[in-house]
């Protein structure tokens, strides 16, 4: 038998209506304040591929997050016998240097770190050089017969750094060509060259250093003075 004081007290359905819609609209005013704060960032490593031949006229353009605004230009300059065909940033990227200097563009093996620290610039960075002298022409650089290295690059968005990598490599007719190109999410955070997944950031083998997988170029001044410099400076240094 039901208890008449508590069927009493029991709410009518006039009551629970307006108790239901109470309910859902705190539901609604909380989901709203939830969306309106900002979430944490979490890291995320977007990868583009890629099969194009880089044209150092001016028209090969790297738009390295895909936001339909360049970020990079492949060009080439010079003056009198000496050329060079390399990468220019747009407004406030960066290219990286590292030990080489601000003049050439690292060539980084797979597995390089690429962020803070780092030494990067916002000038042109050559990739290769040429220089005709001794009446034929020599050729120099870090990427000379490039086989799957990267360019480390450094893009602002919303006045923050984000660090990201090309891979390029020479194909049979001695073309440069961009096979593929990768970005980090999160402001500052180091990106390893190659990965193109967050699983694949986290079991990288990373290189401490930024150093170029071709160091041993000779200068355009060694290139000045002929083929004979060259045989020195192709010679194998002795084992250690």
């Amino acid at each position: 038998m039901r208890n008449p004081e508590a069927a009493s007290l029991a709410p009518t359905p006039a009551a629970l209506d307006k108790k239901l819609l109470a309910y859902l609209s705190a539901i609604g005013a909380a989901c709203a304040a939830s969306a309106a704060v900002p979430q944490s960032a979490e890291a995320k490593v977007v990868y583009t591929p890629a099969n194009r031949i880089i044209s150092f006229n001016g028209k090969s353009i790297l738009d390295l997050n895909n936001d339909h605004i360049a970020d990079f230009v492949f060009n080439g300059w010079g003056l009198g016998n000496n050329s060079a065909a390399g990468v220019f940033p747009f407004n406030t990227d960066h290219v990286l240097t590292g030990a080489l200097g601000g003049y050439w563009a690292s060539a980084l093996p797979a597995g390089a770190i690429i962020g803070p620290g780092a030494g990067f610039t916002g000038q042109r960075a050559a990739m290769e050089a040429a220089c005709f002298c001794s009446g034929t022409w020599l050729y120099t650089g870090p990427w000379l017969n490039a086989q799957n290295l990267y360019l480390g690059l450094e893009i602002t968005l919303n006045g923050q750094h984000h660090f990201g990598w090309a891979r390029i490599t020479t194909n049979a007719n001695n073309e440069f060509v961009l096979t593929g190109y990768a970005y980090e999410t999160v402001p500052g955070k180091a990106i390893v060259a190659g990965v193109t997944t967050d699983e694949q950031a986290d079991a990288a083998p990373q290189r401490p250093d930024n150093t170029s997988a071709f160091l041993g170029m000779p200068s355009l001044g060694l290139l000045a003075r002929g083929a004979s410099t060259l045989d020195l400076w192709r010679r194998p240094e002795p084992a250690q």
